[in-house]
């Protein structure tokens, strides 16, 4: 297997493609899939968590991060998941539980959908199933890049501090998004994601009869006697709302449900080691953490 370590990962080659990967602890597998706009930067303290009992792993999906950027922009959800089974075949892994936040969510259905069993445990953070949630409600600083020539213009003269401004909102406490950490999720655009993330805005990465299907996937076959399925919700994500996370897990017989009070949309940032802890209480036992009222 090609693979070149680094202090923060390692990048592994796939079919000619770089992914980049965080790859921590012994044990049972556990992959952790990020959303839009970040990367496994996402998951690092989730990850030192999880990897006291098992092998914790997160990439960043192809065109984020440090992974390759296709020339034509970062391809769409049934695609990533595709791509994925191939990294795992690479990193050898023939089955392991997938974690997914927002974007990630959803390439972790369309795995499950393809690959049930290569799946142990599933677990669902701040995502949606529904079409209209993904494109927001009234003006945020991504509407901007939609428009042609001024979306351009605007992702070219971006600076960190436009980050900050647009994840503001999704956070429950803002403060957890210092210095450092921003210039964290700020490093991918410095490494081509600006193009990357104008494509995505403008060229959804999946449909509504897309969306539908996963969701009947996650229903039918995940829960008691199947899949085990934890719902793991920021309950103060101001898009991804707490009402659609109780809905979906009360819909999985035997689903586990947990919803994070003082956490918005980045539940992996604000609240990382009660994540990390109910993620691995869950693949030990899941019957140990709650269900839906």
């Amino acid at each position: 297997m090609t693979r070149i370590e680094t202090a923060q990962g390692a990048f592994v080659y796939v079919a000619a493609r770089r992914w980049f990967v965080r790859d921590m602890g012994r044990g049972d597998p556990v992959v952790l899939l990020h959303g839009i706009p970040t990367s496994s930067f996402l998951w690092r303290k989730v990850l030192s968590v999880l990897a006291r009992d098992a092998r914790a792993i997160a990439p960043d999906l192809l065109g984020f991060g440090f992974s390759d950027k296709p020339a034509a922009g970062i391809p769409p959800v049934r695609e990533l998941a595709t791509e994925l089974a191939r990294l795992l075949d690479r990193l050898e892994i023939e089955r392991t539980a997938l974690v997914g936040h927002d974007l990630g969510s959803l390439v972790a259905a369309a795995f499950l959908e393809h690959w049930p069993e290569r799946v142990t445990h599933l677990v669902l953070t701040n995502t949606s199933f529904r079409f209209e949630r993904w494109r927001g409600e009234g003006w945020t600083l991504l509407s901007v890049l939609r428009i042609p020539l001024l979306g351009d213009l605007a992702i070219q003269f971006a600076r960190p501090w436009m980050l900050r401004l647009a994840m503001r909102p999704f956070l429950a406490d803002p403060s957890v998004l210092d210095a450092a950490t921003l210039r964290g999720y700020w490093e991918p655009f410095e490494r081509s994601f600006r193009r990357m993330l104008v494509q995505l805005v403008r060229r959804p990465l999946f449909d509504s009869v897309e969306l539908e299907r996963w969701r009947t996937v996650v229903l039918t076959r995940c829960g008691t006697g199947k899949i085990p399925v934890l719902i793991a919700w920021g309950a103060q994500d101001p898009q991804f709302r707490i009402d659609e996370a109780e809905h979906l897990a009360r819909g999985v017989n035997g689903a586990r449900f947990l919803a994070f009070t003082t956490a918005g949309h980045f539940l992996p940032e604000e609240r990382p080691r009660a994540l990390g802890r109910a993620i691995a209480v869950f693949l030990a036992r899941p019957e140990a953490l709650p269900a839906p009222r």
